[in-house]
C-alpha cells in the first residue's frame, strides 16, 4: 500500500520519464517540481518504491524508470481522474483521424452495425457463380459471389429476386421458387450476414507506429501483423466496460512487449464499438486520456 507521498512521487516520476525519456533522479524531482521535502527523503521514498516493484534501476544512469507495475498504478490514477462514458460521434473515419492528430499515436475505430435492416436484395448470374448484393437501410452495400455451377435463366433470376424482396418487406407471398437448394443457400448467406456482420474499421496515424516499437524490423513487423489481424479487431470489440481501458505489453500479445493499447467505448447512430490508441509503453498517457475524455 502506497502512502500519498509515494503516490505523488511515483506519478511525477512517470510523467517526467514519459516527457524526457531519461531516467529520473531524486535531485531532478526536487528541483523541477519544487517539492517541500529533502532530496534524502525523496531517495528514501524512491528506495521503498523500488523495493515494492514500482520503479527500476537502469544500467546507464543513477536515476529510476517506471516498471510495468508503476505504469499500471499511474494509469489507475488517470482512470479515476477521467471517469469515462460511451460517447457519440457522427463519423468513425473522421474520429480515427481526429484521435491520431491529437495524440500523435496510431488510432483505430471499430465496431459492429446495430441490428441493421436489409432494404433490398439483388441476385445476378456471373460466370459460374451467383452474385448477391445486399443494400442496407443505412445505405451501405455488400456483395459476394457464391459458387453455383448450374445455369440460371433470366426468368429464374427474376423469380428469385421477386421472392426474396417480397419476403424482406413482409408482403404476402405464397409462391416459392422451384429451385429450393438455391433459396436455401441465399437464406443461409443473408442470415449469416445479419447474425454476424463484418466489423466497421477505420485506421489513422500509421506513420506513428514506428515510434511504438524498438527500431528493428521484427518489432515493426510483429506490430503491423497484429493490428491487421482479426484477433486484434475481435479483442477491441469484445471489450464491454465503460472505462478508458489500458493493456500493456504481454497483456495485449506475447510479442508486443513494448506496446500499450488504450481504448474507450464509442457509438454512432448506426454503430457500437471502441476507439483505440496504440503507442509505446512510455506513451503520454495523460495526453491520451485527456484527448479521449474531450471527445
Amino acid at each position: 500500500m502506497l502512502t500519498n507521498r509515494q503516490k505523488i512521487l511515483l506519478n511525477t516520476l512517470v510523467e517526467d520519464f514519459v516527457e524526457s525519456g531519461v531516467p529520473v533522479g531524486s535531485r531532478t524531482l526536487m528541483n523541477k517540481h519544487q517539492l517541500t521535502i529533502s532530496s534524502a527523503t525523496i531517495r528514501a521514498e524512491m528506495k521503498k518504491l523500488e523495493e515494492q516493484g514500482f520503479i527500476e534501476k537502469t544500467h546507464i544512469s543513477s536515476g529510476r524508470i517506471p516498471s510495468i507495475e508503476g505504469y499500471k498504478h499511474y494509469i489507475s490514477t488517470l482512470q479515476t481522474e477521467h471517469a469515462a462514458s460511451t460517447f457519440s460521434h457522427k463519423n468513425f473515419d473522421e474520429l480515427a483521424d481526429k484521435v491520431a492528430a491529437a495524440t500523435h499515436y496510431f488510432a483505430v475505430v471499430t465496431g459492429y452495425h446495430k441490428a441493421r435492416k436489409i432494404a433490398a436484395i439483388h441476385l445476378a448470374a456471373v460466370a459460374h457463380s451467383l452474385l448477391i448484393v445486399l443494400i442496407y437501410s443505412d445505405g451501405e452495400v455488400e456483395h459476394e459471389q457464391l459458387g453455383w455451377h448450374s445455369p440460371l435463366s433470366a426468368e429464374e433470376l427474376l423469380e428469385l429476386n421477386q421472392y426474396f424482396n417480397a419476403m424482406l418487406h413482409h408482403e404476402n407471398n405464397t409462391f416459392t421458387p422451384l429451385n429450393k437448394q438455391l433459396v436455401s443457400m441465399v437464406n443461409h448467406y443473408v442470415n449469416r450476414r445479419l447474425d454476424k456482420p463484418d466489423p466497421v474499421i477505420h485506421k489513422a496515424g500509421q506513420e506513428f507506429l514506428f515510434d511504438a516499437v524498438p527500431k528493428d524490423l521484427d518489432g515493426v513487423r510483429d506490430l503491423m501483423s497484429y493490428i491487421e489481424s482479426d484477433l486484434f479487431i475481435a479483442k477491441l470489440i469484445s471489450m464491454n466496460d465503460d472505462l478508458i481501458n489500458v493493456k500493456i505489453g504481454q497483456e495485449i500479445d506475447d510479442k508486443l512487449n513494448h506496446v500499450s493499447l488504450v481504448t474507450k467505448p464509442v457509438q454512432t447512430e448506426e454503430v457500437d464499438g471502441r476507439v483505440a490508441v496504440i503507442g509505446p509503453i512510455k506513451m503520454s498517457y495523460r495526453k491520451v486520456f485527456e484527448g479521449l475524455s474531450a471527445l
